[in-house]
């Protein structure tokens, strides 16, 4: 039968020990706080236990052994450094160190070790010194090795609960210094949420718009900080941005507080949840505002150096030009043929197409060159052909020869003006060219002819500068042209005064020798003394050749006098009421002693007056001259003379049957010194048509001569009747030679 007592007695040391582990147990929760020490802990065991010594011992990875806890050291003794465990071989175990501390050295110690396992990790250990074997319940060993699983946990649950707190001020470290970086960023950073509402702003973006944080927080970015006319397009991107699809880098305009327009470069991101949702936006953004003005000013300035380098290449291109095509223009007395050189120069320089055309001083022209570029040629490999420009056409060359006006067409302008056609399969198209200039040649304000350009449709259209360098061109060219014309004058008008001096000298020697030796004779007469005694015939006759041969000399004298006259613009003319019909038959009665010398026949016609307001000496001079070229070159055959008219205007007629004149000297023959044939075989100072052109057309009238070479000559000559100042005005014409 049980002992009552006994039974008791186990009762109340179970329920001792199981107060004793409730208390220690409690006392091992406050273990959990990190920031707790667990000195407090083991002087609870101490007390509980009556020991004298509690060490709590923890090693760590590298074998160094730290004090997590005591009860019953001194301050002094807590600060001994435990030498590091010694390697072991094997699982790990309870720790075996040997420890510094002297409350240690004490003999008779009795230690107690109570390993605390550490899922594998090397043990800590719970000491417990006795000053003696302890007199404890045996049940009290089991409750210390229960009471180091419940420090385990304790462990385990601190070593947590630091780590999390550590996590913590990391974290916050982490926000603090990232906080930090952000406000001392050059770079604007805004964070955004997927509706586009403002999380962060950081100090760079608020200095850049003037607005702070506080005041924009929460606030949809394209409301506050957006040109109007950009939000809507920047919403809608923002849009495709936040679902992970838009593009990472862009530009757009911020506007500040003051409302200036800021240009940002942005670099964006999205930052994901663990769920892959899109969570935050992120942008970081660079001002660049003034680097873009800074580059675009660069740009401006390098544009403008560009052009200003071009125009000066230009201008150099033009110098050049100018410089050749002026050294073909003076290094050559044909000009017809530098002209033809400076149109295949300008082909290969300045225009795809080059025409010169050249007036002849009346409303006739010749094209005397024609160029193309190799641009041109392989654009139309076909037959092309230019025609020749019409005089009457609005525009063109045909208009710039006719007033004597350049013309400038630098875009869109009609290329028929040019007259260029091309032919390909059975078809004729215009060539077209994108711009055309047409300048006329013009020296002493009169027009030589006109240069042409053109340039094909992709090329450079031609500008102000191209215009004046055709101008300057055209002015080189007709003074070159001018020039050559007025060498090739002057060493024609050389060759007529050598002429004329020669044939004036051999009319005047003739009448003079005949004057001379006339003079002699009666010279000899009379120092002999027999002029009383000499024969009155031949007296006479000396004297008749001395009268002859003087009036011979005033004619050559008076016709010299008079074409000085003309020429000087001092020929007066005295107007007067003379009947043409009538001075006609009395000019040739004065012409019937030479008429009977030369055997010639003439055929009067001059029955009815014609009476008309003229010079009558002139008028007289210009049928003399007439009559007398028809009895000189007449051949001794028949001669018409017809005077006819209206009421307006009276027309005299001198025709002769004898040599004829080719129809190339038509016009010659009317000039000072020309005449239809040899000198050698006519004699004359070749100037009785020539006054006689000149007279008429003083006298309001004209004449013309109809005529082949061997079938005889009729000159017509038309007055009006009431004089030059009743002339029908002549249609305006402009004077296109010189």
């Amino acid at each position: 039968m049980a002992d009552p007592d006994a039974d008791h007695k186990l009762t109340e040391e179970r329920l001792a020990l199981l107060s004793v582990l409730q208390e220690l147990t409690v006392a091992a929760l406050d273990l959990l706080n990190p920031y707790k020490p667990a000195d407090d802990f083991l002087d609870r065991v101490a007390e509980r236990l009556g020991c004298a010594v509690a060490l709590w011992l923890q090693p760590d990875a590298r074998g160094q052994v730290g004090l997590l806890g005591a009860s019953g050291l001194s301050s002094a003794s807590r600060q001994l450094p435990i030498p590091a465990l010694p390697p072991r071989p094997g699982p790990p175990g309870p720790p075996r160190v040997d420890l510094p501390y002297p409350e240690l050295a004490s003999p008779g110690l009795v230690r107690w070790s109570v390993p605390i396992d550490d899922a594998g990790a090397p043990s800590s250990m719970l000491l417990l010194y006795f000053d003696r074997e302890p007199h404890l319940p045996r049940q009290y060993r089991g409750m210390v090795e229960r009471l180091g699983g419940v420090l385990h946990t304790a462990l385990v649950h601190r070593q947590l609960f630091a780590r999390t707190l550590d996590s913590e001020r990391a974290l916050q470290h982490e926000r603090d210094f990232s906080s930090a970086v952000l406000d001392t960023a050059r770079a604007l950073v805004i964070v955004l949420d997927p509706q586009g509402r403002i999380v962060r702003f950081n100090r760079a973006c608020q200095e850049v718009t003037g607005y702070s944080f506080e005041e924009l927080r929460g606030a949809r970015f394209w409301t506050r900080l957006l040109p109007p006319d950009e939000a809507a397009r920047v919403e809608a991107h923002f849009a495709v941005l936040a679902s992970g699809r838009g593009f990472e880098q862009y530009e757009n305009d911020w506007v500040t507080r003051e409302g200036e327009r800021r240009l940002i470069a942005w670099s964006s991101n999205v930052l994901r949840g663990e769920s892959g949702a899109i969570e935050y936006v992120i942008s970081t953004g660079i001002d660049i505002t003034e680097h873009r003005r800074a580059e675009q000013e660069r740009d401006q300035t390098f544009q403008r150096e560009q052009q200003a380098r071009a125009r000066a290449e230009q201008q150099e291109g033009r110098s050049a030009l100018l410089a050749e095509a002026s050294g073909l223009l003076t290094g050559s007395l044909a000009p017809e043929d530098a002209l033809r050189s400076v149109a295949e120069l300008t082909v290969e320089r300045f225009a795809d197409w080059c025409a010169v055309d050249l007036l002849d001083g009346g409303h006739s022209f010749q094209r005397i060159a024609e160029a193309r570029s190799d641009v041109l040629r392989a654009t139309a490999p076909t037959r092309m052909y230019c025609a020749l420009p019409d005089l009457e056409a609005p525009h063109g060359p045909g208009r710039v020869l006719r007033l004597g006006e350049p013309e400038f067409c630098p875009e869109g302008c009609a290329s028929m003006s040019l007259g260029c056609v091309r032919d390909g399969q059975g078809l004729s198209e215009v060539v077209e060219f994108q711009s055309w200039i047409s300048v006329p040649l013009l020296a002493r304000e009169h027009a030589l002819g006109a240069l042409t350009l053109a340039r094909m449709k992709g090329g450079d259209r031609y500008g102000p500068a191209d215009f004046a360098l055709a101008q300057e061109l055209a002015r080189r060219a007709a003074m070159a042209l001018d020039n050559a014309r007025l060498y090739q004058q002057a060493q024609l008008a050389v060759g007529l005064r050598d002429e004329f001096l020669s044939i004036a000298s051999h009319e005047l020697k003739t009448p003079v020798t005949s004057l001379q030796l006339s003079v002699q004779g009666l010279m000899r007469l009379a120092r002999a003394g027999a002029l009383r005694t000499a024969p009155v015939e031949s007296v006479t006759h000396s004297l008749e050749v001395i009268e002859r041969q003087a009036k011979r000399m005033a004619k050559l004298v008076n016709t010299l006098l008079d074409v000085s006259r003309i020429h000087a613009g001092r020929l007066e003319l005295e107007f007067e009421e003379v009947d043409l019909a009538a001075l006609v038959r009395d000019v040739a009665a004065r012409f019937a002693p030479e008429l009977a010398t030369s055997g010639t026949r003439l055929q009067l016609h001059a029955d009815t007056a014609m009476p008309g307001v003229w010079d009558r000496s002139r008028l007289d001079q210009i049928v003399t001259n007439l009559l007398s070229n028809a009895i000189k070159y007449g051949e001794g055959r028949p001669i018409e003379v017809r005077v006819a008219g209206d009421a307006v205007t009276a027309r005299l007629e001198v025709r002769d049957q004898g040599i004829g004149i080719p129809a190339e000297r038509h016009t010659r023959i009317f000039r000072a010194f020309e005449r239809a044939v040899s000198s050698r075989h006519y004699g004359g100072l070749g100037l009785g048509l020539h006054i006689v052109n000149q007279l008429v057309e003083r006298l309001g009238g004209s004449v013309r001569v109809e005529s082949e070479a061997g079938q005889g000559a009729t000159f017509t000559v038309e007055l009006p009747r009431r004089g030059p100042h009743a002339a029908a005005p002549a249609e305006p014409n402009a004077r296109l030679g010189p």
